[in-house]
């Protein structure tokens, strides 16, 4: 197959009208954004909720607030394979981060592993949701409880999605504190912003002095981000998105370890485009459960595809895990040079991330994590998936490595 130049499809994300950013422009102007929080906490079920500029940022927040409940502890415990920014926010309000490995179950913690790195120390454990899929909690939540230990559910990539079938039951609010993201690729895609949220009273009230104190984004960064979310919206477009692709400086598809963040109680402009999107998260899960289910069936019967906890769930990604690195190498590139939107995930474990590895000085080989960072391909299901990417990704699945 000959590359594809001037078509790429992203490989996560939402469209974003142009009429929602127009109705946000003018709310901002008015200066009643903050009534536009109200969807989001009807949405989620919670009253406790607070919104930054990041899902990082709500992560350092809740990091904050528990060291500042329980000062004499000071570890935190997160998982091996994950986004180098749950490193960056411990560390940040003054934690150690103690890494665990991820069992291939469902890409959470591995229990039996998490066990044996708690103890006297350990303040939190960070249970992450990967692709929005719901992680082991009854079990981690059991041995949290047994050692007197809070839990905290990182769910950035799993607005809107649950546990079950039941809308009762969203994942990111059964821990004791919990944040999603609104940043690049993620399930309400908005270029800026995340949300906190406390189970608890006694943690929200802690967390809200802290909120207070924050950085207030003044209109500059409200016609900043106004500029960003617009080019956003105008490049997501596969036949324009090949263009940020290949300005370097922006980093895409890249897994950076930034050690200084500034949190800030973010953009009043982003809070509006979250709520008017809130519309559209349903229907867009439809969509990904649709491709996840259409991908599932579809590439079930080549053998060395490694087959899902659950074919039917709206994934953010769907992770296809293959036989060995050199494969995955080989049909990720394939699919890569054909636009499909088909990308790599974390490149290593966190431990072996240029930066984090030497602040983290943690020379255990993780083999789970090892093993998703060498043979994990992570597909599109966005809306943005046509059956003709479709049927070009599983094309190039099956018969790509033999040319």
């Amino acid at each position: 197959m000959k590359p594809l130049f001037f078509y790429s499809l992203p490989p996560a994300g939402n469209k974003i009208p142009i009429h929602a950013i127009l109705c946000a422009i003018k709310a901002s102007r008015q200066g009643d954004n903050d009534k536009f929080l109200d969807p989001i906490k009807d949405y989620l079920g919670t009253r406790n909720l607070l919104y930054l500029s990041s899902g990082r940022a709500a992560l350092w927040l809740i990091m904050m607030t528990l060291a500042k409940l329980r000062p004499d502890r000071t570890e935190v415990i997160v998982p091996a394979f994950t986004c180098p920014a749950v490193a960056s926010a411990v560390l940040k309000a003054g934690l150690k981060p103690v890494l665990c490995d991820n069992n291939l179950l469902d890409f959470g913690l591995s229990g039996g592993e998490l066990a044996e790195r708690i103890n006297k120390e350990t303040l939190a454990v960070v249970l992450v949701h990967l692709f929005g899929y719901p992680a082991n909690i009854l079990e981690v939540q059991e041995i949290c409880r047994k050692h007197g230990v809070l839990l905290v559910e990182d769910a950035a990539q799993a607005f809107g999605n649950c546990f079950s079938d039941s809308e009762n039951s969203k994942l990111g609010l059964l821990g004791d504190a919990g944040f999603f993201s609104f940043g690049r690729g993620k399930p309400l895609s908005l270029m800026h912003g995340g949300v906190f949220i406390a189970k608890s009273e006694e943690i929200f009230d802690e967390a809200n002095s802290f909120y207070q104190n924050l950085n207030h984004e003044g209109s500059f960064r409200n016609l900043r981000y106004g500029l960003n979310v617009s080019s956003y919206s105008l490049l997501s477009n596969p036949f324009l998105y090949w263009i940020p692709q290949r300005i370097h400086s922006l980093h895409l598809g890249e897994t950076i370890f930034e050690s200084e963040f500034i949190p800030s109680s973010g953009v009043e402009m982003a809070r509006s485009v979250a709520c008017r999107m809130l519309k559209s998260i349903e229907m867009e899960k439809e969509v990904r459960q649709a491709n996840s289910e259409w991908y599932s069936i579809n590439l079930s019967d080549i053998p060395w595809v490694q087959k899902l906890p659950s074919s039917k769930f709206p994934y953010l990604r769907y992770p296809l895990l293959v036989k060995d690195r050199e494969m995955r190498n080989c049909v990720l590139n394939l699919l890569m040079s054909q636009g499909t939107g088909a990308a790599l995930f974390y490149p290593s474990p966190l431990n072996e991330l240029p930066g984090l590895q030497e602040v983290l000085k943690d020379e255990t080989v993780y083999t789970n994590a090892r093993r998703l960072s060498d043979l994990l391909i992570t597909l599109p299901v966005h809306s943005g998936v046509t059956a003709k990417i479709r049927n070009r990704i599983r094309t190039i699945v099956q018969h790509g490595i033999d040319g």
